[in-house]
């Protein structure tokens, strides 16, 4: 299987990750938590779908975590607009309300994990921490699409 991400990259490579969400206050907290760990920096925040995709396309970022609402429009936009014109980065989508938004449809335009905000900032942090792994191996398509079923 071919690794998505640049299988060239050494152990001093820093993790990097692009926040989208619309909320200031929530990229912030996130931040302040991914960044807690070695050899990962945010390289970009932002709250607009047309931003968010220029963030994604020019910064080339290892991880992406997108809300599944930005202003301007629907995070699986995003998704499907970057994945015609690169191979995605991890996805992480985050949502405000998980039994409403199609899992599916997320999982088919290219999110890695699907998470509910706010509920669950833990454990989108461990799965930025299993990306991170010191081996750099791990494939996000070899982790299931963690959601809560409540």
């Amino acid at each position: 299987m071919h690794n998505r991400r640049d299988d060239s990259r050494n152990r001093n490579h820093r993790m990097t990750i692009v926040l989208a969400d619309t909320d200031a206050r929530y990229r912030a907290r996130l931040r302040k938590s991914l960044e807690k760990m070695i050899g990962v920096q945010v390289v970009g925040e932002s709250s607009d779908l047309e931003e968010t995709t220029a963030m994604i396309l020019n910064r080339k970022p290892d991880i992406t975590i997108l809300n599944s609402s930005l202003r301007g429009g629907l995070g699986i936009e995003v998704l499907e607009h970057v994945k015609r014109l690169m191979a995605l980065p991890t996805i992480i989508v985050v949502t405000d309300d998980l039994a409403r938004d199609n899992k599916t449809a997320r999982a088919l335009a290219g999110a890695d994990f699907i998470f509910e905000k706010d509920m669950e900032d833990h454990e989108i942090v461990n799965a930025v921490r299993r990306l991170c792994a010191p081996h750099g191996r791990i494939e996000a398509s070899d982790l299931p699409i963690a959601v809560r079923d409540e």
